[in-house]
């Protein structure tokens, strides 16, 4: 067929890889081929590492697993970003090509200098594949240590864009609805997250359950023409919200930032997301005088047409489980926030 080429991709090793398991299936009626690629494998939140034999018996080891082998930040006991499975380049194949998360290091001396490469949905989907590559070992070992973080958040933006898609298909309309009248804006929550009560440009969502509580909580604020990304003022205004509504079963009971001597245990980072400056903030929530307790995300912007500064927040309790998977799936409802056309309420 004139015109038509079969794609294939290199491995990170220079080897030919064994391509994309693509079916190409001719559109009579325009002469284009339609690819056709599969679902992507794996377990939530697994990450297959393919490392080059050399480079992983090398010290270069102990580097790569600082990056593989980290602590979910924010999460109230000890667990790993990622369940990694690794093998040596020189054992990729089409057994592995359909994994949703992959990380490639390699050593390539043709390279003039490190690089990352980024692709998606190469042979399934949703898939994400990041390669990491160097000259030299020496380049590499510091090309790793100086971009760890940029490293880190692309294989967890994948992993929380596998979920965004999932939640596209399968959601919890009865949410989507209410915050479209609460707020004039949309979001996709787990199925699961069915109860609900309204407030003052507020709303709650979650499952009520002793165990694998899920949450998600939006609401919005007043901007005062700042950049409303000041950590410390968000939290303030986070407590004042939460004690208005969420409270406990008495009236000394409420939802707060968990403290300690008076600071408030959380990290936050302002970051570009869905091409969006946004505040990102992780920490530990609990209830006021109460036994309650777990870890949260927010995930704060400011809207300067309407004046607002909007809140998504997820938070679990569940002190018997790990707690990992339950908090990507809900930061993957809150990236999926969005303002409906010209903000208007339903």
């Amino acid at each position: 067929m004139p015109g038509h080429k079969f794609i294939h991709r290199l491995l990170p090793s220079g080897r030919l890889g064994w391509g994309l398991l693509l079916f190409l299936v001719c559109a009579c009626d325009t002469g284009k081929p339609k690819i056709i690629i599969g679902e992507s494998k794996g377990l939530p939140s697994e990450l297959l590492l393919v490392v080059d034999k050399p480079v992983w018996e090398s010290d270069l080891q102990d580097t790569i697993k600082t990056i593989v082998e980290a602590q979910v930040p924010g999460l109230t006991q000890s667990e790993q970003m990622f369940r990694v499975t690794r093998i040596f380049s020189q054992y990729y194949d089409r057994m592995f090509g359909t994994m949703h998360s992959q990380l490639f290091v390699t050593v390539d001396p043709k390279l003039r200098k490190p690089m990352t490469g980024v692709s998606r949905n190469v042979t399934a989907k949703p898939q994400i594949e990041v390669t990491v590559s160097a000259p030299t070992q020496d380049a590499l070992r510091a090309y790793l240590s100086a971009n760890r973080q940029r490293i880190q958040d692309l294989l967890c933006d994948g992993q929380i864009e596998m979920r965004m898609a999932n939640l596209q298909r399968k959601h919890c309309k009865r949410v989507s609805d209410q915050l479209k009248q609460v707020l004039g804006m949309d979001i996709r929550v787990p199925e699961d997250l069915k109860a609900t009560k309204k407030g003052r440009d507020f709303l709650w969502c979650g499952t009520n359950r002793n165990q694998k509580d899920q949450n998600v909580v939006v609401y919005s604020l007043p901007w005062d023409g700042n950049t409303g990304f000041d950590l410390w003022r968000a939290m303030e205004r986070r407590d004042s919200v939460m004690k208005e509504n969420i409270p406990g079963d008495r009236p000394d009971q409420w939802m707060q930032t968990a403290r300690e001597e008076g600071e408030p245990l959380v990290s936050g980072r302002v970051r570009n997301i869905q091409g969006r400056d946004v505040l990102e903030v992780r920490g530990l929530w609990e209830m006021r005088n109460g036994a309650l307790g777990g870890p949260f995300v927010c995930v704060v912007q400011v809207d300067t047409t309407r004046r607002k500064v909007i809140v998504a927040e997820g938070f679990v309790y569940s002190p018997s489980t790990e707690k990992r998977d339950l908090m990507r799936e809900l930061e993957a409802s809150l990236r999926t926030l969005k303002q409906l056309a010209h903000g208007t309420k339903k």
